[in-house]
């Protein structure tokens, strides 16, 4: 089975246009990835997890190691 950042990883590569491998410790701006594109992202993960992260925690999350790190701990 996947780990979370596998799966989170594989789902990036799937759903956000970066023309590269997602980079783990870039923030999403430097990433290029739209405010719109995070949302719908972030959307996505809670659907594929079963989870809902909360708007408090997401304030704190800016990059795709941070995003992991919540979601792996909510996932359980």
């Amino acid at each position: 089975m996947a780990t979370v950042e596998e799966r989170i990883f594989a789902l990036a590569q799937e759903n956000l246009d970066l023309g590269r491998d997602p980079d783990w410790d870039l923030t999403f701006g430097e990433s290029d990835v739209s405010s719109m594109d995070a949302v719908a992202f972030i959307k996505l993960l809670d659907q594929e997890f079963g989870i809902e992260i909360p708007p408090e925690e997401l304030a704190e999350v800016d990059t795709m190691r941070k995003l992991a790190k919540v979601v792996a701990g909510l996932a359980g």
